[in-house]
């Protein structure tokens, strides 16, 4: 009986060192879950893409003649909203955005000895994007590629006219172009819900044909024609709170 009363006491004394040392242990750290949806703001700057060429080009025949280049830039900002699915360390997600802007370009040129001269503006006010994003996470850090569908509010104007006997045409049109975006990003989880980071977009807005009719056109008939290309890159910081 004495030596199963020991061996009780001498084993209780083994679980409370046991718990002892175990509390002195520090606890495991625990892995960051991008999984969930998210809201946020973002604000940057977007600068030229790859330069929209200015031609105008008559019905009559006479070849596109190429009066310079429109480089769009300016600030924009928005916010935007998504989910995202952890799997491992990839991470998979949809993102739609809405930013305001003041992107922005003008220019005013003479050739051909000042003969020919044209004024021309393009300006996007409103543009968003929805994209499809995969990365890889390093616990609270997400490196990330996008891409998607792209859209804008575009005010497009150029004024063609010959200085030698004033015939001239104004092409103008306010338009919603749908074209594509593709970049990435790194998001740093500083908090739980919290997160911030930085993204580099570059969006392209395809193509479109815009005309204007000639003030002589009663006598000739002459319709001129031009096709803006807009495209830029938006650098911006970003800011999301996940549910």
């Amino acid at each position: 009986m004495k030596k199963l009363a020991a061996l009780l006491a001498f084993s209780t004394v083994l679980a409370y060192g046991s718990m002892a040392r175990a509390a002195d242990l520090p606890e495991p750290p625990t892995v960051y879950d991008w999984t969930g949806f998210y809201i946020g703001g973002n604000i940057g700057y977007a600068f030229q893409g790859g330069g929209d060429d200015v031609g105008v080009q008559s019905n009559l025949g006479g070849g596109s003649i190429d009066f310079g280049e429109l480089d769009v830039q300016g600030i924009n900002g928005g916010a935007q909203i998504g989910y995202d699915w952890q799997a491992g360390s990839a991470v998979f997600g949809i993102v739609a955005d809405i930013q305001a802007a003041d992107i922005n370009d003008d220019f005013k040129n003479h050739i051909r000895e000042a003969v020919l001269s044209t004024d021309a503006k393009d300006n996007i006010d409103v543009w968003g994007s929805v994209r499809g994003r995969i990365g890889w996470a390093f616990d609270r850090v997400l490196i990330y590629g996008t891409g998607g569908l792209a859209w804008a509010n575009v005010d497009y104007k150029v004024f063609a006219e010959n200085l030698d006997n004033g015939v001239n045409a104004h092409m103008n049109d306010s338009y919603t172009p749908i074209g594509y975006t593709v970049g990435g990003g790194i998001d740093w989880a500083f908090d739980d819900n919290w997160s911030a980071g930085a993204e580099v977009l570059y969006v392209n807005l395809g193509k479109e044909s815009i005309t204007g009719k000639t003030n002589n056109f009663a006598d000739t008939g002459e319709i001129l024609k031009t096709r803006p290309t807009p495209d830029f890159v938006a650098a911006r910081f970003v800011v999301n709170f996940k549910f």
